[in-house]
């Protein structure tokens, strides 16, 4: 088993929309904290922040559409994995 290499950044809301609009690719996966909701799920596409998940859990299975930036002050947490890693960014307080 390899292991990838994670790494954790604090980041206001819209570093962490601006980084998912500049880094999460198709395929990547994504972890979503939103509010009470964790998405889990592979990127299908990312068309400037608006990103589509084929989410694959137990409890829900299918693809969703999840707007990032309309979303952005109820986000809690992002981790991205992708070929080079782990990206784990923590929301802070935007003032």
């Amino acid at each position: 088993m390899i292991l990838k290499k994670t790494e954790n950044i604090c980041a206001s809301c819209d570093e962490i929309c601006q980084y998912i609009n500049d880094e999460v690719k198709n395929g990547d996966t994504v972890r979503l904290s939103i509010g009470r909701v964790y998405i889990p799920g592979k990127v299908v596409t990312n068309n400037d922040g608006v990103i589509q998940i084929k989410i694959d859990s137990e409890m829900i299975k299918g693809l969703t559409t999840i707007d990032v930036e309309k979303l952005k002050e109820h986000l809690i947490e992002v981790e991205h994995e992708c070929e080079d890693g782990i990206c784990v960014l923590e929301a802070t307080d935007d003032d």
